[in-house]
């Protein structure tokens, strides 16, 4: 359509009543503001988009791009879907003062694209400033005011942990403490408090407590108990508050124990995150699953595993193996139900009742290499 551009009377091709130019000031590919301030945590680094969120860059200089390009990005309107927008951070600029709350980062923005009724398309390029504003998230906050909602506890059932399994479990905390960051920024350690008979944790939150805690039952078998006690009321909200314990405990024993359990003596065959599965001695046909709310109170240790008697194989027949007690020299026979047995293996064995039952066979090899 021809006529006179209704803003600065040019004559000729108009869209809606205008030129080209006058179209593309009044109808510009995207709106941002000149200025845009984000909040950024001083201590951890975070950043607030729509909610707090930690950094995916590694370096500071990619730390600040991130958070020039997604401060753009939210506050970027396009006019049209089908237009093209490429931000690019520029370098950061210390302001006067020398304070790290007078940073401020330029950002060039260019869109290319062209808005229904325009027959070509065109390009529109804009800078503008990104500015941080230093201040203390909310995590950062809590977490130096010894802020927690859950006390995670980590015990052995009907013993202490000792100072191995304590090293142990303390690392494998930290690291689904670091894993669970990523997803629930609330899930810190708020106290750490080291105890004769376990591990006690001050965690941020709920959520993370009970996390971690399902972590160690998954890797370690186990129960999980949680209680929780009334600490106030939400002025807000008027809605309770809550702060929860959470109780791990780790099984008493480790696979290759010799247990009794309901008059019967047992081998612990595995560990799983739900049961205990014992194989009994006498019958190695047998296995059976024991809960652990059951064999927290129906098993007995008799013996540690690496602390039972041990016999050298001085003799393979296919019906028999011969083996000699290697504190006593006292010589037992077994039918040979083993696979793949030699002489020079190593059998573990316990007595009962003048008996010796084989609960482990050690390979030669294995042991010369220690």
């Amino acid at each position: 359509m021809k006529g006179f551009c209704y803003r600065c009377g040019y004559e000729g091709e108009l869209i809606e009543g205008l030129c080209k130019e006058c179209y593309a000031q009044v109808y510009p590919l995207f709106q941002v503001p000149e200025e845009i301030k984000v909040e950024v945590c001083h201590m951890c680094g975070s950043y607030k988009r729509r909610v707090w969120q930690d950094p995916k860059g590694e370096d500071l200089y990619s730390i600040l791009q991130e958070i020039a390009y997604y401060a753009t990005k939210d506050n970027l309107k396009k006019a049209h879907k089908n237009i093209e927008i490429e931000i690019i951070p520029q370098e950061p600029k210390q302001l006067p003062g020398g304070k790290r709350t007078k940073l401020e980062i330029p950002v060039k923005i260019i869109g290319k694209g062209k808005l229904p009724g325009e027959d070509r398309e065109r390009t529109m390029e804009k800078d503008i400033k990104v500015r941080l504003q230093m201040v203390q998230c909310p995590r950062c906050s809590r977490y130096m005011s010894n802020y927690y909602e859950a006390t995670l506890q980590i015990r052995a059932m009907n013993r202490p942990l000792t100072e191995e399994e304590k090293e142990e479990l303390d690392r494998f905390v930290r690291k689904e403490v670091e894993k669970r960051l990523k997803k629930d920024r609330m899930a810190f350690i708020s106290k750490f408090i080291p105890k004769k008979e376990g591990l006690d944790y001050q965690i941020g939150s709920m959520g993370g407590a009970r996390n971690i805690a399902s972590s160690i039952k998954s890797k370690y078998g186990g129960r999980i108990k949680e209680t929780a006690k009334l600490v106030g009321v939400d002025k807000s909200s008027g809605k309770n508050l809550y702060r929860i314990t959470v109780v791990v405990r780790i099984p008493e024993y480790k696979v290759g124990d010799i247990v009794e359990y309901r008059n019967k003596v047992y081998r612990v065959a595995s560990i799983k995150e739900d049961k205990l599965y014992l194989e009994d001695i006498t019958d190695k046909g047998e296995k059976i699953p024991v809960p652990w709310s059951t064999a927290e109170k129906e098993t007995r240790l008799l013996k540690r595993g690496e602390e039972c008697s041990t016999a050298t194989v001085i003799s393979v027949s296919p019906e028999t193996v011969i083996a000699m007690d290697d504190e006593n020299y006292e010589v037992y026979e077994y039918n040979n139900v083993f696979e793949d047995i030699q002489e020079g293996d190593v059998l573990r064995i316990y007595k009962k009742d003048n008996v010796s039952y084989v609960v482990g066979v050690e390979k030669k090899k294995s042991i010369d290499n220690r």
